[in-house]
């Protein structure tokens, strides 16, 4: 009886936690799943024994869980939370400011805060986003 060969059983585990991944979004599953299928292509490659299958399937999954991990702070950092290019932008202010109040950014209405009291017409500087309230300075 033959048995199946040992990169099929890894490649099978690497689509198992691919699909599993993609139900559970996070990316520890997608490191082993690329783990398996380096693993199942060293293996369909040499025929090492089991103990140097699972070191490279260790190795192979925390490089890949390494190199996902900085992928996603980058986009992270870029992406942030959508709002870090409205720092330095300017708006109009709708209603006076004192520490409270309303300005327009790109036709669209948002609460404003301030240490300064700024008054209703005059322009002002976004200094930072927190939600959906804009933290200004006078300019």
């Amino acid at each position: 009886m033959e048995m199946i060969e040992h990169w099929h059983i890894w490649l099978i585990i690497a689509f198992i936690l691919l699909i599993i991944e993609m139900m559970s979004g996070t990316y520890f599953l997608l490191a082993l799943a690329g783990g398996a299928a380096i693993t199942a292509a060293f293996v369909g490659w040499q025929e090492p024994s089991l103990t140097t299958q699972l070191f490279v399937f260790a190795a192979a999954s925390a490089v890949t869980y390494v190199l996902l991990l900085s992928f996603r702070k980058k986009k992270d950092v870029a992406n942030s939370d959508g709002t870090t290019h409205m720092i330095g932008q300017q708006v109009e202010v709708i209603e006076t400011i004192e520490h409270n109040g309303r300005v327009k950014y790109k036709g669209v209405l948002w609460q404003a805060k301030s240490d300064d009291t700024i008054s209703k017409g005059d322009m002002a500087e976004i200094i930072e986003v927190d939600g959906s309230t804009l933290t200004v300075k006078a300019l």
